[in-house]
């Protein structure tokens, strides 16, 4: 415990908010819950739309991008932010996540050759925390506008490309289930 505290203290707390740290956590565990709600379910169609239906690596992506827009509802109903920067920040964290897991899991794997639960899981942990870093970077510089409609727009489109391709994948790697 005191290692967590102390990694916290040294390295978290610079580039995470304190008042975002629990929903960070939060998202984390909702990552992990996610990844065995569908079999939980029996398969149930629905709950396909939100959680991996297989070991793909765009399935896993799911383990990121829902868990930070629902603790992202959760804590625009706790401290009421404005409301389009406050998503929009969000969104391009979420983004950033996903980018980071895409980018370190085909650079680890394509240098050792196989992916490793471990480092799979550390990736997940990582880029959560990455997109709530990113957020608290996004909310100190950035002061550009953006409208309504494009800030939930860009969340629906993303989460309509996620409920697409859970149905309809591509014939591309991103797509294919991964053997363990």
């Amino acid at each position: 415990m005191q290692i967590i505290r102390n990694a916290y203290n040294t390295y978290l707390r610079r580039y995470i908010a304190p008042r975002d740290m629990p929903y960070a956590l939060t998202a984390v565990v909702l990552g992990f819950l996610n990844h065995f709600l569908y079999q939980l379910s029996g398969g149930s169609a629905f709950i396909a739309l939100i959680c991996p239906i297989n070991e793909s690596v765009w399935e896993h992506l799911k383990l990121l991008f829902f868990p930070i827009l629902f603790v992202s509802a959760a804590q625009y109903l706790r401290y009421r932010p404005e409301a389009v920067r406050f998503f929009y920040h969000r969104f391009l964290a979420a983004i950033c996540a996903v980018g980071v897991t895409i980018i370190v899991f085909y650079t680890y794997t394509g240098m050792i050759g196989r992916n490793f639960l471990v480092m799979d899981i550390l990736i997940f942990v990582f880029s959560i925390f990455s997109a709530f870093a990113a957020d608290a970077y996004f909310c100190r510089r950035c002061t550009k506008r953006t409208s309504q409609a494009a800030t939930f727009s860009l969340w629906i489109l993303v989460s309509l490309c996620y409920f697409v391709f859970t149905c309809f994948p591509p014939d591309i790697p991103l797509f294919f289930s991964a053997r363990r």
